[in-house]
């Protein structure tokens, strides 16, 4: 998956990324973040390989509580390589201070997030309030995305139509657009086979109009 072109005619699997994949896209933001002047730090680095590693859209609370756990378990590998070299009362006090590092502040997890959407790392999908990893990250683009209600599988498309969605808001109509992202719920190629042929897709009504 290409980090530069800012238009394809294909769409792209957001949560196909192997280890090598996760290693480059964090390398590659690492680089950008430094040339933009603007600081990776490590928790928006680890929240950033989280969204890369995950198989499916992931939540701001599902975020915390993996970050939580990864707290818990560094403390726990922490005690255990030092208690054998530590005596009871020295333990204990080295315990109660990993213990407060434990803790996963919310409002730190969002700003980190809010990080990533203004970088450009990353996308939210407000209709099932979670995130996904860019699949074009750094390049300006218009991305639609559609969502399998079945599966939870996720793809971005950045193709010509979408773009030409912006270009009638912004040029024909006048409207500055500040962030767009197009959602389109449904069955996905692999779903939608098991999923009845009719289905009921609302639709916009047009009342009569009665002359007097």
């Amino acid at each position: 998956m290409s980090i530069t072109a800012s238009i394809c005619n294909h769409v792209h699997d957001v949560q196909q990324f192997t280890t090598a994949d996760v290693e480059a896209r964090l390398r590659a933001a690492q680089e950008q973040c430094r040339a933009d002047g603007v600081r990776f730090t490590p928790l928006r680095q680890q929240i950033y390989a989280l969204i890369l590693q995950a198989d499916k859209p992931v939540g701001a609370y599902d975020l915390i509580t993996q970050l939580q756990q990864m707290r818990v378990a560094e403390s726990e590998a922490n005690k255990v390589s030092k208690s054998k070299a530590a005596d009871n009362k020295a333990a204990d006090t080295k315990s109660s201070k990993k213990e407060t590092q434990k803790n996963v502040a919310p409002p730190t997890v969002y700003r980190s997030l809010e990080f990533l959407l203004s970088e450009n790392l990353i996308h939210q999908l407000t209709s099932i309030n979670a995130y996904v990893p860019c699949c074009h990250p750094r390049a300006p683009h218009t991305a639609a995305f559609l969502i399998c209600e079945q599966c939870q599988r996720v793809q971005e498309c950045s193709s010509m139509p979408v773009q030409e969605i912006m270009s009638f808001a912004e040029q024909d109509v006048g409207f500055k657009v500040a962030r767009s992202v197009i959602e389109l719920s449904g069955y996905c190629q692999d779903c939608h086979v098991s999923v009845p042929s009719t289905l009921n897709i609302p639709t916009e009504t047009t009342l009569p109009i009665t002359e007097t």
